[in-house]
């Protein structure tokens, strides 16, 4: 439900004095919306004069949005807006700007929404919305704004942004008496406090993933406070909708109840019933349509898993009669979106009964309604999974294909849409790359040239799904570009590895130069491996294990990615090893893996890309090099109340390296600020930026930080540590003309067993624009190192590569250090992700 400002369509008909005009709107009014536009579009072919033709235009804005026509919305506000300009109505102005911001918002083009209401400025920006409601003193333009900024913001995922704006909207609507905009704004609270819910139940799944039950806890109990507050705002919006007598703000406000008791696991009939008995006796609209498909979702039993793509224990008869429903009321409204979507729900239910006729039938139909809407990925998707059910493989891999095409033309959109179905990228993007990949490779086992194409299909297939899961990982803060092409290989002494943690199995390729890829399928299944690559992470990290017990989970992942290639590796006398992980895999150094004698780092330079598309393949250029250097050594403090220990070599740290690098900078504790680091990148030109200081790489890319030496006050507790926060440091590294050579985090962390963590190494060095980065996987021993990085930068100088130059460190610091200091926990959290030249 969004907060609009009143329609007023009832001064069409004094305004614009004609019977057309007033059959329009009595079709508007009756539900018959596609009626009214074709009478309203007809009187404005008419050239009625311009104050009616802005009328008119007004209504057709607000009508197409009723039908989910939002580009056709649009077309009709523009000339409203250019009209109001030059009379100079400024009230009207804000008004209508806010109402193209909704449009757009609707779309999904939640930067455009929060640029045109407000831009990303405290104060907001000359000429927005909100500006101009507040120089009008127009308290009701002004709370139409802020509820559509707060809806912007809970789309991109801002909630406490959302949260701001909503309260502060409310506030203004209580103070009019606005009871249809204290509606609006508390239906967004509730809203925006759901979604906090959801996102914390998400977090807790990883957590439990990690195994650290206090975060498991933590979690679930933010979740369960954040549904209760949700709940207590949609009571309110019930109370006062029916008090109002507004049938339709009661099924919002109901079906928001039903979706939050529901994951908090209390009873939802008496709800359902409820909405039930109140749709009968609403006029057909988009909000009906799609009130009857979550409906429909909530008579099925209750699962974490979406509806949308997972097969529930049972549908009932009501599921099937509400989805009827829902396509017939979008059919009369000639909503194409909602009826996609209604009869793509339907054909899913027949998918599950394993009426594979009838599901294919009605999932084709949902394709066509679709166009080329957002959704039409999860038809192509599904018609996917119905041929290969069916046994057509061969079209079920272009079903599958056309899928994976339609999710790259949205990618931008993914991390950010956040409708009332909102996409979780692990249930209903992920699968797609993952069975195709996996229908790609099994059909390598057809003919030789197939055999070829169809390992390098999967190939591209796999590298879609990396740079989706990292575009939804860093979500709108960072622009993603690939390169035309994977890169090279670039000599003839470097492999490319490939995984892919299927259900049952690992499929792992192997690309070696001038070779077709070599695919081998590893019988290990998921949970194993998650288990497994855990206790490995866990063990790396306890540097006092003695028995070094880390071996045996190290060799058994040896032997699943490395051994069954061994022979091909060293005919072709390869010396660098590039991976490209998988999920869990990505938390581990392969460099660690033990083959019963030695470490993999001892045979081969190892660095890790999360795709080659994003790989610059040039060479460092070793005359240029000059690091600035950032550290922090004292004890800091980041909220909340999080003690952070002192990092005692990093001194020692930074003067080995700038006396290493001639022309290199350094600034530690006090000195190492976020200004300070703005103005040195701006006034002047590195190739390095290494920062040896506390970081936290975390599930959500907005609570990825790092930690510099700005104390802040606060005045209700002690001091706190300044964070660098991973968009703050993509909008500094956004104003330096020349890209890093060489990104470099010492001290940092992710978390133990969450694959998602690791995609913030990545993350930040493609925010940060490096060509390559270096970071550590847990808390490393500070001595460690700077022994270690020291030795790095110094092979650095000599002319070694990023790969080789890392591997020259680590395999110096096992011949140099006693059996107890050879363990990987000292030396092996330091992993090199880009560029390995």
């Amino acid at each position: 439900m969004s907060l609009v400002l009143c329609l007023g369509l009832g001064q069409v008909s004094a305004q614009v004095v004609s019977s057309s005009t007033q059959q329009g709107l009595e079709r508007y009014q009756s539900g018959d919306f596609q009626g009214a536009i074709a009478i309203w579009n007809n009187t404005l072919n008419q050239s009625p004069s311009e104050a009616d033709r802005v009328i008119l235009l007004k209504s057709l804005a607000r009508v197409y949005s009723q039908v989910g026509q939002f580009e056709q919305s649009i077309a009709s506000l523009n000339p409203v807006i250019a009209n109001y300009q030059k009379i100079g109505d400024r009230v009207q102005l804000g008004r209508m700007l806010t109402e193209q911001a909704q449009a757009y918002s609707s779309l999904g083009q939640q930067r455009k929404a929060i640029a045109i209401l407000c831009g990303e400025q405290p104060e907001c920006k000359e000429g927005s919305a909100l500006a101009i409601a507040r120089q009008q003193s127009d308290p009701l333009g002004e709370a139409a704004g802020l509820g559509s900024l707060g809806n912007a913001y809970r789309l991109q995922g801002d909630y406490e942004s959302a949260l701001r704006s909503y309260s502060k909207s409310l506030e203004i609507a209580e103070k009019l008496q606005n009871s249809a905009y204290v509606i609006a704004a508390k239906n967004g609270l509730g809203n925006t406090y759901a979604n906090l819910a959801k996102r914390d139940d998400r977090y807790a799944e990883f957590a439990t993933e990690t195994r650290d039950q206090t975060a498991t806890g933590k979690f679930t109990r933010q979740a369960r406070e954040n549904d209760r507050t949700a709940i207590r705002f949609f009571e309110a919006v019930l109370i006062a909708a029916r008090q109002q007598n507004k049938p339709i703000d009661q099924s919002h406000a109901l079906l928001n109840l039903a979706t939050s008791y529901r994951r908090s696991g209390l009873p939802i009939d008496s709800m359902i019933k409820q909405v039930d008995d109140l749709h009968d006796r609403l006029p057909d609209s988009r909000d009906k349509a799609y009130g009857l498909i979550r409906l429909a979702n909530l008579w099925q039993p209750p699962s974490k898993l979406d509806p949308n793509v997972h097969c529930p224990a049972q549908t009932p008869a009501e599921t099937v009669t509400l989805l009827q429903s829902a396509i017939a009321v979008s059919q009369r409204i000639r909503d194409s979106q909602a009826e996609s979507f209604a009869l793509g729900r339907l054909g899913h239910h027949y998918e599950c009964q394993q009426n594979f006729t009838q599901a294919l039938k009605l999932t084709q139909q949902a394709q066509l309604a679709a166009q080329n809407q957002s959704n039409r990925y999860l038809w192509d998707w599904q018609t996917g999974r119905i041929l290969q059910a069916q046994g057509e493989t061969a079209k079920a891999i272009t079903a599958y294909e056309n899928a994976v095409k339609a999710l790259k033309e949205i990618r931008g959109d993914l991390a950010i849409a956040s409708r009332d179905f909102q996409f979780d990228f692990r249930d209903v993007v992920e699968p797609v790359y993952r069975e195709l990949t996996e229908l790609q490779l099994l059909t390598t086992l057809n003919k030789t040239l197939e055999k070829q194409n169809n390992a390098a299909s999967a190939l591209e297939t796999i590298d879609s799904l990396r740079l989706a899961e990292l575009q939804n990982y860093l979500g709108e803060d960072c622009t993603i570009t690939a390169l035309p092409q994977s890169v090279a290989l670039i000599n003839d002494k470097t492999a490319v590895f490939s995984t892919i943690i299927l259900k049952n199995r690992i499929a792992v390729i192997l690309t070696l130069p001038q070779s077709q890829p070599i695919v081998r399928w590893i019988p290990a299944p998921s949970q194993t491996v998650r288990a497994t690559v855990n206790d490995l992470r866990l063990k790396l990290e306890q540097r006092s294990d003695l028995a070094n017990t880390y071996q045996e989970p190290a060799q058994q992942v040896y032997n699943w990615l490395i051994r069954p290639f061994a022979q091909e590796l060293q005919a072709a006398r390869i010396e660098t090893l590039v991976f490209i992980q998988d999920g869990i895999l990505r938390s581990i150094p392969m460099t660690a893996l033990y083959d019963g004698k030695q470490f993999l780092v001892e045979q081969y330079a190892i660095a890790n890309t999360l795709s080659l598309t994003l790989t610059d393949p040039t060479q460092l250029d070793q005359r240029s090099l000059k690091v600035l250097g950032f550290g922090l050594t004292k004890a800091s403090t980041v909220p909340v109340s999080i003690f952070l220990a002192p990092l005692s070599f990093v001194k020692a740290e930074l003067d080995r390296i700038t006396k290493t690098i001639p022309g290199s900078k350094e600034f530690i504790d006090e000195a190492f600020t976020i200004d300070r680091l703005k103005q040195e990148l701006t006034q002047n030109t590195f190739s390095i930026v290494h920062l040896a200081t506390h970081g936290k790489f975390s599930i959500d890319s907005r609570e990825t930080f790092l930690v510099t030496g700005k104390q802040i006050s606060a005045a209700a507790s002690k001091p706190y540590n300044e964070k660098l926060t991973m968009n703050q440091f993509y909008q500094i590294l956004q104003t330096v003309e020349k890209p890093l050579d060489l990104l470099t985090l010492t001290a940092c962390e992710t978390a133990v067993g969450s694959d998602r963590d690791a995609l913030g190494i990545a993350g930040i060095s493609i925010q940060a624009g490096a060509k390559s980065a270096i970071a550590s996987l847990w808390q490393v021993d500070d001595q460690a190192t700077a022994e270690l990085i020291t030795q790095f930068y110094q092979n650095l100088n000599q002319g070694m590569g990023r790969a080789k130059a890392l591997q020259a460190a680590q395999k110096s610091w096992l011949r140099q250090h006693s059996d107890a200091r050879q363990h990987p926990g000292y030396w092996a959290a330091l992993t090199l992700v880009g560029n390995w030249l």
